[in-house]
């Protein structure tokens, strides 16, 4: 029993330490920067959330959508990004060998893969995946 209260706390506190650094690693003008040279415009409701950097903007053609970045690469996903190289079986692939277990609700939505698994340590995540690679981008609390 003391041992599962140790590791809970010890991926506890390994999580929110990861969100810190992960914030950390773009700051909100960074943010605004590279969405505006990446030709967004009309940047709103900048926000870091569950991980990831998020934002409405005005895409190249003048439509409102929204993207989401990652805060270590700067990458920039479209809610509007379309097809993956990756389907369903790969990215259960990717997170079984990544170590997850109880894959469910694995879905491409708003230009992410998305699911929802334990960790090693038995805890139960949400997370987005990149959908070219299935890196994980994302690991939030469920």
């Amino acid at each position: 029993m003391k041992t599962t209260l140790i590791r809970g706390l010890v991926f506890a506190l390994s999580l929110a330490a990861g969100a810190a650094v992960a914030q950390d690693a773009m700051t909100s003008a960074q943010v605004r920067t590279t969405l505006t040279e990446g030709g967004y415009t009309d940047v709103t409701d900048l926000e870091f959330k569950d991980g990831l950097w998020k934002a409405d903007a005005r895409d190249a053609n003048g439509r409102k959508i929204d993207v989401r970045l990652d805060p270590a690469t700067g990458r920039v996903y479209p809610d509007t990004a379309g097809a993956t190289t990756l389907g369903e079986a790969d990215i259960r692939a990717k997170l079984t060998a990544a170590g997850f277990t109880k894959i469910e609700d694995v879905k491409f939505d708003d230009g992410l893969w998305e699911a929802e698994a334990d960790t090693r340590e038995g805890q139960r995540v949400d997370l987005k995946l990149d959908p070219q690679d299935g890196r994980v981008i994302s690991q939030s609390r469920d």
